[in-house]
């Protein structure tokens, strides 16, 4: 038996798969996010204690515990807090979506290392460094008691393995430049690149810790074995494994990508948010990028506007959005909740309703919900496109894939066959393929694709709603490039301090 552990933006999961990749076993917990303005922080010591639930409740079935052989970590990416020598957390998290070291993002863009370097690492407030330095400019003597700053999937890996490690993708996060953390870029910062955990190469294997293995009664041979962050596993989850096959995840954000053959003609598209990032392992490139919300944006629907209490409450909202026609009665919603990363960056940016009439209706608001998350698929697809790579099929999974109405305006919107995959965990799923892959389980990528990826249903797209989509979409586009100064503006206008509020982000 395979575990996988699961640390998302609004939940953390532990997922049994069997020896063939068949789901055998889950337990998930919400986990709570503090939002306050720019910060979005959540609490690593939650965490241990959600995780410390699933695996008592797997203990419980006392059989299942002892077949559990190998065991792995994947999680969101981007994320960071600083520990001391055992590994204890001293910061809270600072998440993907944090946004306060915009002006260490600044800082680090106009050092003149990081200017005169042929290959710049990408900075923004997604990567980590720059919340590292936003600790070290607000509490000197904080920073200077952390010992090892870690991600999420780093955290996780100590509880397992008593070891400071992790994947040479999660590491780029950190000015990881495929050898080595970029060191005289870091030394320019006043940062010593040994406060990041040392880079091993996916698939690296070492036992889990004897207390562990007592404490839940694993068996006494059970492996770790490093895969690497969610967005990577969900694509390798979840593709069929052509080139010319696109994989959208959406749980909380939505992450878009394709494993290529080779990677992206990068002079085509000035300041792309594409990444391109070798999978060795499986022998492909993946390129793509993930956004700042992807079922997000219908969780804040939800919970802004329809009764929570209610366990009927997405069937409520697909109704809502079908009583209204294509194009939701000429209402455009510009998703931007929390900023935006790719395909384009503005931390400032916030979700606008465009063209409200005295005609619309609350089932026009909740179809134009629903079609502004295949507005940003199509978004982050096109990028894609641009570069010239050849898109066929669509994939869909993660917690929006349930919808059926928002995969079918997705495959009208992107005028492409979406593949509803049968398993939705496909980040869960992509973690197992990789350990099944360094267990021998199966011998290739396509070998393992073949036994565990299963498609329930293709849906066609309507050329006639297309045609439609194709102008609202341009409109779209239109929209928020018109309103990126603005933005601007009105965050200086509203630069107050709001309500803060801890949530549980539910699942979809």
């Amino acid at each position: 038996m395979y575990l996988v552990i699961n640390l998302g933006l609004k939940s953390i999961r532990g997922i049994v798969f069997d020896r063939l990749g068949l789901q055998i076993y889950s337990k998930a917990f919400p986990v709570h996010t503090l939002l306050f303005d720019k910060l979005v922080e959540q609490d690593a010591n939650e965490w241990l204690v959600l995780l410390d639930k699933i695996m008592l409740k797997i203990k419980a079935h006392t059989n299942l515990s002892k077949q559990i052989l190998f065991v792995t970590v994947t999680t969101s990416s981007s994320c960071i807090l600083g520990v001391d020598l055992r590994g204890n957390a001293l910061t809270k998290v600072l998440m993907v979506s944090d946004k306060r070291s915009s002006g260490e993002v600044e800082q680090i863009c106009s050092d003149n290392y990081y200017q005169s370097l042929d290959n710049k690492p990408v900075c923004n407030t997604s990567s980590t460094v720059p919340k590292v330095i936003w600790f070290k400019n607000n509490d000197l003597e904080l920073f200077d008691r952390v010992k090892y700053w870690l991600g999420a999937g780093e955290y996780l890996n100590y509880f397992f393995t008593d070891n400071f490690f992790t994947d040479s993708l999660n590491a780029g996060k950190c000015f990881f430049n495929g050898i080595s953390y970029e060191p005289d870029l870091l030394k320019s910062l006043g940062i010593n690149f040994q406060i990041f955990p040392e880079v091993k190469e996916i698939g690296y294997t070492m036992p889990v810790n004897n207390k562990v293995i007592a404490k839940y009664n694993l068996n006494s041979n059970v492996q770790f074995i490093l895969t690497t962050y969610d967005a990577i596993c969900a694509v390798i989850g979840s593709s069929d494994g052509k080139k010319t096959t696109a994989s959208d995840v959406s749980g909380t954000i939505t992450s878009v990508r394709i494993l290529a053959d080779n990677p992206p003609q990068r002079n085509v598209i000035t300041n792309s948010t594409l990444l391109t990032q070798p999978i060795n392992e499986i022998n492909k490139i993946l390129v793509g990028s993930s956004n700042n919300l992807g079922g997000g944006i219908i969780e804040w629907y939800k919970q802004a506007f329809f009764n929570n209490n209610k366990n009927d409450v997405y069937s409520q909202m697909e109704y809502q959005a079908s009583c209204s026609n294509v194009g939701a009665g000429g209402i455009i919603f510009l998703p931007y909740l929390l900023g935006e990363r790719a395909p384009f960056v503005d931390v400032d940016a916030k979700g606008t309703f465009f063209g409200v009439s005295r005609r619309s209706t609350q089932h026009d608001f909740t179809r134009a919900v629903f079609e502004s998350t295949a507005y940003v698929t199509r978004d982050l697809l096109d990028s894609l496109r641009n570069n010239y790579f050849q898109i066929e099929a669509l994939t869909v999974s993660g917690g929006l894939a349930r919808v059926e109405l928002i995969n079918q305006i997705k495959a009208d919107v992107c005028n492409l066959p979406v593949h509803v995959l049968d398993n939705f965990e496909s980040t869960s799923l992509g973690a197992f393929i990789l350990m099944a892959l360094f267990s021998k389980e199966f011998a290739t990528y396509e070998e393992a694709c073949k036994n565990t990826i299963k498609v329930r249903k293709v849906i066609m797209p309507n050329h006639v709603n297309n045609q439609y989509y194709e102008k609202s979409f341009q409109l779209f586009k239109e929209l928020s490039q018109q309103l990126i100064p603005l933005h601007k503006a009105h965050n200086i206008l509203n630069n107050t301090k709001p309500k803060m509020e801890a949530e549980s982000l539910q699942n979809l």
